[in-house]
């Protein structure tokens, strides 16, 4: 992906907010021509004291203090505008990410790791700012103000006016250019090496207990440390580049000001013209300076842009567009001679054919690996079979709107998610319209009601996060009371007693039986137990079903 396109795309989010942009870069080169003026100013009061000739002190004193003042307000209202810019800009990129995200579904992001996306929606879009903030206005800036200040002394001499642009050209825009070519891989290396600790401290966390029991502390410790030594490493290639960059840059703004007092000598200038020359040079420098790191800072920002643009761009594994029929009531679901497997991989599922009466419950057994799951998630149109129909009351699954499949099923998965938050919320999932009455019934159904009663705060009691913890066969019974509330027709159940022991196993297994009269259940499960629960038993091997 070309640096250039990502630019153009970055910028593309800048357009609503353009006026207020202009208004920033023109506060901006206020600021640094007050800058500016105030030493020329100075200087040339002085000269004409020393040299005897008459003066104007004390005007030139209220000129040089009103530019004070003038620099200090235009300079803050340059960088609140510049940064209330920048902010907005990432809380739009936010909402476009948070968007792509929810269009991409569970589906496209099982193959993506959490830390991964964690740094995208973090680090990297935090990233932008330098673009936005640092980058754009200044840039802006700097041009608006080396054009007046070069004109200003090409009304004196051209060639003082040609030593004056090339020094800033020198700083503005050749270091900047020659310092991001050099370094053009330090963005990549060291945003990679961020993701890789940002995965390493997660799955730490999340496999302590592991750890713990089988004494792999010192050696997750090891790839912690060899991790973050790889980081460190980026960073330190970052800051000497910076600082590499920094010298050159005030080697360059030096010898400007060197080769103006030499030119000046040459051309037998008079003395007060040199010392102005000289002056305006070592002052009018600061715009540029500015962009003399810019090189550098963008590496990270470039390749940030260029992965968030990467993942903004990607197509969802299905699509809604063409999905008009609505649904409201459920008589049965049936696959025929379906086929599906993953991106480059042996075929999962091949020719199968299943008919799911209305009231009925069936039971999927098989290793793991086998496609259980897979089968589970095509009936929710995760994805599409690459052959085959998978009809949902006689109509093709591809052309059913999204809210009737969602209405039409009801899922509960191997892993319940509990959210920070009250119980009543976890339950209700913050759906507006839902009662209290509501909300307590599918407790009870899920056997979930007399524990909430126990607790000092009942359903208002704060779970999940830093807050109280709960347990695995809890947490299956939140994901009940939330199957129960739902009160779709076709409960689709993955693994849903996989982490619990016997005996919560056959409490979750009795609550589902009594709430879900006339419901039809596809029951996913390695357990001989839970598939007893089941009405016809099949086993999945080798992409065909089986009479279990």
């Amino acid at each position: 992906m070309k640096q250039s396109s990502i630019i153009i795309w970055l910028l593309s989010f800048v357009k609503p907010l353009r006026g207020k942009m202009a208004l920033a870069i023109t506060l901006g080169i206020i600021s640094n021509l007050a800058v500016v003026a105030i030493p020329v100013i100075g200087a040339k009061e002085l000269w004409l004291l020393f040299s005897g000739a008459e003066g104007n002190p004390l005007t030139a004193l209220f000129v040089m203090v009103g530019c004070g003042i003038l620099r200090g307000i235009a300079r803050y209202s340059e960088q609140y505008l510049n940064h209330d810019i920048a902010f907005r800009l990432l809380a739009h990129i936010r909402e476009e990410i948070f968007s792509v995200l929810r269009k991409l579904g569970p589906a496209k992001l099982t193959g993506k790791q959490s830390g991964e996306l964690i740094t995208a929606i973090t680090s990297d879009v935090e990233a932008l700012e330098v673009f936005f903030a640092h980058t754009i206005s200044p840039t802006f800036i700097a041009i608006g103000t080396t054009l007046f200040t070069v004109g200003f002394l090409w009304y004196y001499d051209v060639g003082m006016a040609l030593i004056l642009l090339a020094g800033q050209l020198l700083v503005g825009g050749v270091i900047p250019i020659v310092g991001y070519q050099r370094n053009k891989a330090i963005g990549d290396d060291y945003q990679s090496a961020l993701s890789a600790l940002n995965q390493q401290v997660m799955e730490n966390v999340e496999s302590l207990q592991d750890i713990t029991q089988y004494d792999l502390s010192e050696q997750r410790l090891e790839q912690l440390e060899k991790t973050g030594k790889a980081l460190n490493s980026q960073y330190q290639g970052r800051l000497k580049q910076s600082s590499i960059l920094q010298i050159l840059s005030e080697i360059v703004l030096l010898g400007t000001a060197v080769c103006l007092l030499i030119y000046g000598g040459a051309m037998e200038f008079s003395g007060e013209l040199v010392m102005l020359g000289t002056i305006l040079s070592l002052s009018s420098f600061g715009s540029v300076l500015a962009l003399s790191g810019l090189g550098n800072a963008l590496l990270t920002t470039l390749a940030s842009g260029r992965r968030l643009r990467a993942l903004v761009q990607e197509e969802p594994t299905t699509s809604f567009r063409q999905s008009n029929q609505e649904i409201t009531d459920f008589s049965g679901i049936s696959l025929d001679k379906v086929s599906f497997a993953y991106d480059h991989e042996q075929q999962l599922l091949d020719n199968l054919s299943l008919e799911i009466p209305q009231g009925s419950i069936v039971g999927i057994g098989g290793e793991s690996g086998s496609g259980k799951s897979t089968l589970l998630k095509l009936l929710m149109r995760y994805w599409d079979p690459q052959s085959g129909t998978i009809q949902l009351n006689d109509v093709n699954l591809k052309t059913i709107t999204e809210y009737s499949i969602h209405q039409l099923e009801g899922v509960m998965e191997q892993a319940t998610f509990i959210f920070e938050d009250t119980i009543a919320s976890n339950i209700s999932l913050r759906k507006s319209g839902v009662s209290i009455e509501e909300i307590e019934e599918a407790a009870k159904q899920a056997a979930l009601h007399e524990w909430v009663c126990s607790l000092p705060e009942g359903y208002d009691t704060i779970i999940g996060g830093q807050a109280r913890a709960v347990s695995d066969g809890e947490r299956q019974r939140f994901g009940l009371a939330r199957l129960f509330l739902h009160d779709a027709p076709l409960l689709l159940l993955d693994e849903p007693t996989s982490n619990l022991d016997y005996l919560n196993e056959q409490e979750i297994l009795n609550a589902l039986s009594e709430a879900s009269a006339n419901k039809t259940i596809f029951l996913i499960s390695h357990r001989a137990t839970t598939l007893a629960f089941a009405d016809q038993q099949l086993f999945l091997a080798q992409g065909k079903l089986h009479l279990n």
